[in-house]
């Protein structure tokens, strides 16, 4: 008897020894699944709003190269009258009426100015327009004080760039210059109404005429705030539920971006909805969390799997932000950031790669938009990017840099004759018709500027510069055309001149269903 019961105690000690185990191997098991648990919560925290916080900094800097583009994009639409000889003649030294009502209309009617004031060396506003109106007025501009700080700048910058000749005075080359360094851009309050100003001085291109006296004629354009011109910006980068409005949003899901005046003082906000960073995140945490708590015996290869899901999601939303930050969302171009970025290290190998750069401008773009809306040029600009795509393949780098205006980069094609070919390819491929929908076609054309480095430049704004200027040329010779920039320090531009005219004049006597209508 006492052997059994020996036995039986001792059977007994066994199986609370075990259940002792068992409960301890339960409850180390329940509380690695807690502290697992708890750490993938803490790690889906932290990751979102490490990702939030990456996508609110890199929306921020896209939406700031955006509208820095649009302010320079102004600065080029005024660039052809002030940039003009005739202009000088018909605006600074005699005022012709008619000129400068023709002149301020198309502002207008091309680019949708709402503003426009010539504005004299003596500060009197000469003509202003109210959209298509134009008004012949001698008048003060301090009875419009809002724009006197960006017309001092323009002035300082006017004198700081200014060059003596035999009859008076002229302008430094454009193709040492940025934009910057030509116009004064900002935002001011007209109207009670937000705009973003562009002042720019008249100067000559041709220098045919000199400027008469050592103060600067000014073209003042101003664009208002108004839904149309956040839906123009909005169509480049596709942000969410995108307007303007003077208080901040009170929503955490938005983002409020203060737009301040030249005293620093702020005027509005640009309110758009956050990228959704933090569903994608927890919708891989979550399941991970309920498959732990199932069995300890998976536990391991759950956490290790959903780990790896969670930090690929982590991976593609950071590589989704750069693309974004990196390419124009409705072309699939890359956009400025890239482009300069890729210019500056093009110019940093210069010494052993050179390379071409040919800036790119859509014509009667406008006139689609106007004729068939916005949803029709998005669709051009979409179309005209797969076919810069298409022409240039792997030969370069193909940016859209504003609304309709396109850079490409060519590291490895420096020959004219090869680019002349290049740029004939485009001269035929983008004027063919372009279907935008419910059985219509839509016709643009193309004007192409090219600069070669080092023969045009040896920095980033010597080649931007000399491409510009080619670009001019090209639109000044009729549009839907191509030119080269003249050389820098060299005295063949009469002979590249007579090339280029060659060349375009065989462009022009083209079928006209190859190459399109001026």
């Amino acid at each position: 008897m006492g052997e059994r019961t020996a036995r039986r105690y001792s059977d007994r000690i066994s199986r609370e020894q075990k259940h002792r185990i068992s409960r301890l191997a339960f409850l180390l098991a329940g509380l690695l699944i807690f502290v697992s648990a708890v750490s993938l919560v803490f790690v889906g925290y932290v990751a979102t709003r490490a990702s939030e916080g990456e996508a609110d900094r890199n929306a921020g800097m896209l939406f700031e190269n955006t509208l820095r583009d649009r302010s320079l994009l102004i600065a080029r639409e005024q660039l052809p009258l002030a940039r003009w000889d005739e202009a000088v003649e018909k605006i600074v030294i005699d005022f012709d009426h008619d000129f400068v009502r023709q002149e301020l209309k198309s502002l207008w009617t091309d680019f949708g100015h709402d503003r426009n004031l010539i504005v004299n060396a003596q500060n009197v506003v000469l003509a202003e327009t109210f959209q298509d109106y134009t008004h012949i007025v001698l008048r003060p501009l301090s009875d419009t004080p809002e724009y006197s700080p960006l017309v001092q700048q323009a002035r300082d910058v006017f004198k700081l760039k200014r060059t003596r000749v035999p009859r008076g005075f002229s302008y430094s080359s454009l193709q040492e210059l940025d934009m910057k360094d030509i116009a004064a851009s900002g935002f001011v309050v007209l109207e009670d109404k937000p705009a973003l100003v562009s002042v720019i001085p008249i100067i000559p291109d041709q220098e045919r005429v000199a400027l008469p006296r050592d103060e600067a004629t000014l073209l003042i354009s101003a664009h208002f705030i108004d839904q149309d011109f956040v839906n123009g910006l909005n169509s480049q980068i596709r942000f969410e539920d995108m307007r303007f409005q003077f208080e901040p949003s009170a929503d955490n899901d938005e983002i409020s971006y203060p737009l301040e005046s030249l005293q620093g003082e702020i005027i509005g906000y640009f309110i758009w909805g956050k990228l959704p960073v933090a569903a994608p995140i927890w919708h891989t945490v979550i399941p991970v969390i309920l498959a732990l708590s199932i069995a300890l015996a998976i536990m391991a290869f759950a956490i290790a799997w959903r780990i790896g899901r969670l930090t690929a999601s982590l991976q593609a939303s950071e590589h989704q932000n750069r693309f974004l930050a990196l390419h124009d969302t409705l072309s699939g171009l890359a956009n400025r950031l890239h482009f300069n970025r890729t210019l500056a290290e093009a110019v940093n190998t210069l010494s052993y790669r050179p390379f071409a750069l040919m800036h790119c401008d859509l014509d009667r773009f406008k006139a689609v938009n106007d004729t068939h809306g916005h949803a029709a040029g998005d669709a051009v600009i979409r179309e005209v990017a797969a076919r810069l795509k298409t022409v240039v393949g792997d030969a370069g780098l193909a940016c859209r840099v504003g609304g309709d205006e396109f850079v490409i980069i060519l590291n490895d094609l420096t020959d004219r004759i090869a680019l002349q070919k290049l740029a004939g390819r485009l001269l035929d491929a983008v004027p063919l018709p372009i279907d935008i929908g419910d059985g219509e076609l839509a016709e643009v054309g193309i004007s192409i500027g090219i600069a070669i480095a080092p023969d045009n430049g040896l920095t980033p704004e010597e080649v931007q510069a000399a491409a510009d200027g080619a670009l001019y040329k090209a639109k000044n010779a009729g549009r839907g055309r191509m030119a080269f920039a003249d050389p820098a320090g060299e005295n063949d531009a009469a002979a590249q001149r007579a090339e280029m005219e060659k060349y375009n004049k065989a462009q022009s006597s083209r079928p006209a269903s190859a190459a399109p209508a001026v």
